[in-house]
């Protein structure tokens, strides 16, 4: 049976962060979670809701980790690190050039 996400607990909030640090879409934590999928996409549209919030802090969360990573590599001076550091510069340019 589906849940509300009205009746979604501190500890699914969390589980949502984990999942979506996992790279996992609003629809398979809906699936995995037994949440109702027309409770998540209305949510995903609601930046002050649980969880919108929860889902781009797990995802934010682990992007820079992944960032880190990859500067890290860069700067030892791997090649294709160097390369996708460079594509994250840039793409971080036009990110702010749109706002």
């Amino acid at each position: 049976m589906e849940k509300c996400l009205n009746d979604i607990t501190a500890d699914e909030l969390t589980s949502v962060c984990d999942l979506s640090a996992l790279f996992f879409t609003p629809k398979e934590i809906s699936l995995q979670m037994e949440l109702r999928y027309s409770d998540v996409i209305e949510a995903m549209e609601d930046e002050s809701s649980g969880f919108y919030q929860q889902f781009y802090k797990g995802r934010l969360q682990s992007e820079v980790e992944l960032r880190k990573s990859v500067i890290k590599l860069a700067k030892s001076g791997s090649s294709p690190a160097q390369t996708m550091a460079m594509d994250i510069l840039n793409k971080s340019k036009v990110k702010m050039l749109e706002k």
